[in-house]
């Protein structure tokens, strides 16, 4: 295990950092890549991993000179990986600019893997901060903008010192299953006595028109990609049926790339696919990714014509009995605001956007677009009628940049 010393300077003296732009440039340090995840094992960092990098520029971001282009900046010290920042540059000479996370619009957390030493010793600034002075002196972006940035991910001082401001992103949204001791029954009964009822007639309801199931499929299996393919269908019919713009899930191939991620051979770091079946047809389906005893609930679809029926919250309590059988321990809803999770969640985290602008494109990009027309317009469209936001949601999605389901993030 590399030794780091507490020193400050130490770890940054001896740190070299190099970028990566190519599939193959991240197939080469695979094996170190996801030997730091392990070593991390930082819950929060999934959309860092390979298997969802790899995964996403395969689909997105293959070719030399594309866009957007693969700026994954990685540090080793004393021969062993220590820090890897994955980013990447979208747009061109003709429009704006910005370097961002890697696979926006698809990832939901800004984080970066750091060698958990660096950060018991308490100097993970001493490789973040020479890392981000090698980004910023590379990389030619009108505007840097790093969204949803988990608390504590970037260390105090980093925005006085790199030239970053920080804006506030909200909170994600997660359910602490510890509390509950690995028991669905004390889960359930911790709760109101109103609520209990409810969600036992809603379920009665859905029940007494056939025979419930649950099923979950593993990624890397073809009951996986299947049930990822099926999902995606059926929350495209429900984003079309409620006038909701989202670029990210009407993409092209986002069903062969949500369905080529894996999971590993114990099955417990990867892709899930999980399905409540009513005679045996999935009804509602729930994709998302098992990490480091977080499962990250990526995306919740159901069958619009059972819409009265409310089978994707009769999917999410299935999911959080077998999530508190399999000894996990964050259900995560992730950061949209969304009214229904303030029912089944006690646990936040603060999210914060980093942002700096580089010319004064990216300050009209930012200032203008990001501050003030943006927001103006997503109030303006949440206000029509839903037919009239149906109508208009194609044209809307092609020229905004959102999020699992929600609009205009």
């Amino acid at each position: 295990m590399l030794q780091i010393t507490p020193q400050a300077g130490a770890a940054s003296a001896g740190l070299r950092v190099r970028r990566i732009d190519s599939l193959a440039g991240m197939d080469d340090i695979r094996s170190e890549w996801q030997a730091l995840e392990k070593r991390a094992a930082d819950s929060l960092a999934y959309f860092q991993s390979y298997d969802w990098c790899r995964n996403w520029c395969t689909h997105y971001a293959a070719g030399r000179g594309s866009r957007p282009a693969i700026r994954i900046y990685v540090g080793h010290m004393a021969g062993q990986l220590v820090i890897v920042w994955p980013l990447m540059l979208t747009g061109d000479r003709y429009t704006v600019r910005r370097l961002v996370a890697l696979t926006k619009p698809h990832s939901q957390y800004g984080n970066i893997l750091v060698d958990p030493d660096a950060a018991s010793a308490g100097i993970t600034a001493d490789l973040i901060e020479p890392c981000w002075r090698t980004i910023r002196r590379r990389e030619k972006a009108d505007a840097v903008v790093l969204d949803s940035v988990p608390e504590a991910a970037f260390p105090a001082g980093l925005c006085a010192n790199a030239g970053l401001t920080a804006v506030p992103a909200g909170l994600n949204s997660a359910m602490d299953l510890t509390r509950f001791a690995g028991s669905y029954e004390s889960y359930r009964a911790g709760l109101k006595s109103t609520i209990r009822r409810s969600r036992n007639k809603r379920r009665n309801k859905l029940a007494a028109l056939g025979s419930l199931g649950y099923r979950v499929h593993f990624g890397g299996t073809p009951e996986y990609a299947e049930l990822a393919r099926i999902g995606i269908a059926m929350k495209r019919v429900w984003l079309e049926e409620t006038g909701r713009p989202t670029q990210a899930l009407n993409l092209p191939r986002v069903p062969e790339f949500l369905a080529s991620l894996s999971n590993n051979a114990a099955g417990d770091n990867g892709a899930v696919a999980a399905a409540l079946t009513l005679d045996g047809r999935p009804v509602a389906i729930e994709i998302g990714f098992l990490y480091h005893r977080r499962f990250y609930s990526y995306l919740g679809a159901f069958d619009w014509a059972l819409r009265d029926y409310s089978p994707g919250k009769v999917q999410l309590e299935e999911a959080l009995r077998w999530c508190l059988e399999r000894g996990i321990e964050v259900y995560d809803l992730l950061g949209d605001a969304s009214s229904y999770k303030s029912d089944w969640c006690n646990l936040t985290t603060p999210l914060t956007t980093y942002r700096a602008a580089n010319t004064i494109y990216g300050h009209a990009y930012l200032s203008l677009w990001r501050d003030n027309l943006r927001p103006a317009l997503k109030r303006a469209f949440e206000r029509m009628p839903l037919g009239l936001r149906s109508r208009l949601a194609p044209l809307v999605e092609k020229r905004t940049g959102t999020t699992r389901a929600v609009v205009w993030k």
